[in-house]
């Protein structure tokens, strides 16, 4: 489907931003890249929405990637009914359609990992290849995912960085009400998704239905999602690859940026990922 998207609203040098209108869902997004070079859509995990990072523009010398914020995070607002993970995988194949692309490479980070995860369960013909970082979404047993609903942020910071020093990104100039309100915000979408179960019981049964090239791609230290998350995918997902990042935890694009989309890239180059551009890249190079 290639329906018109709209004009770029603003550009930061290294990247453009814009919003869109996903049937009805206003949508923030930053864009780089070459626009004729395979096309990459990026989901971000918890509360990582509205940041442009070194990942990001090590992605873009090899993508036209694509960057939303999922709806309730960054600035992209969650409407009232979307309420559990169903309503965002009905939002993203309508941000697929949105934006024209057929059957892009969809990489996701935790949270996001599991989005682009069902995703490709249930619409196996939209995406062109995987790569989940750190994702969420299942259970193993025996190795239960952190809690981030009883950390604080001081615990939580300890529990995703390896060193901390690398999560100078996250932290606000100032703890105003206005960012307290925002966290709260971002928690409650959080807790919409993730708070009871923190998995989708039915996903693992279900990862057969993954056909496309998948890489998946975890930091040695994580402390939220452990590694043996990682090595469970790896398992159910047939002809997955594994690559385990060593120094670095559950924000291996923070800790690791070069590595990490280095990786992204030369597995998408191994497999031959690519799918028709964006569709307003595509228009202006019709006569």
């Amino acid at each position: 489907m290639t329906n018109p998207t709209p004009p770029l609203t603003s550009a930061q040098g290294d990247h453009a931003e814009r919003t869109l209108d996903v049937h009805g869902v206003t949508t923030h997004l930053f864009e780089a890249g070459d626009p004729t070079a395979p096309p990459l859509l990026y989901l971000h995990g918890t509360s990582l929405g509205n940041l442009w990072l070194d990942a990001h523009r090590a992605l873009a010398r090899h993508f036209h990637l694509v960057a939303p914020d999922i709806p309730g995070f960054g600035l992209s607002p969650r409407p009232d009914w979307m309420r559990d993970m169903d309503d965002y995988v009905l939002y993203l194949r309508d941000l697929l359609d949105t934006l024209g692309l057929e059957r892009p490479s969809v990489a996701g980070h935790s949270l996001g990992g599991w989005m682009a995860l069902e995703l490709a369960v249930w619409y196996p013909e939209r995406v062109g290849s995987l790569v989940l970082s750190n994702a969420a979404g299942i259970r193993v047993k025996g190795s239960p995912i952190a809690d981030l609903f009883a950390m604080n942020p001081q615990e939580l910071l300890a529990a995703i960085f390896e060193d901390v020093s690398y999560a100078a990104p996250l932290i606000p100039a100032e703890f105003s009400v206005d960012y307290i309100l925002d966290q709260y915000r971002q928690r409650t979408t959080l807790a919409s998704l993730a708070w009871n179960p923190h998995f989708d019981p039915k996903l693992e049964r279900r990862l057969a239905r993954v056909t496309c090239p998948t890489l998946i791609v975890w930091g040695e230290k994580d402390r939220l999602i452990p590694p043996v998350y990682g090595e469970t995918l790896h398992r159910l997902i047939a002809g997955s690859q594994l690559e385990v990042l060593a120094g670095t935890g559950h924000m291996p694009m923070f800790e690791k940026a070069e590595q990490w989309a280095g990786l992204i890239s030369d597995f998408a180059a191994g497999t031959g990922a690519h799918s028709a551009p964006v569709a307003a890249s595509a228009a202006q190079a019709r006569p």
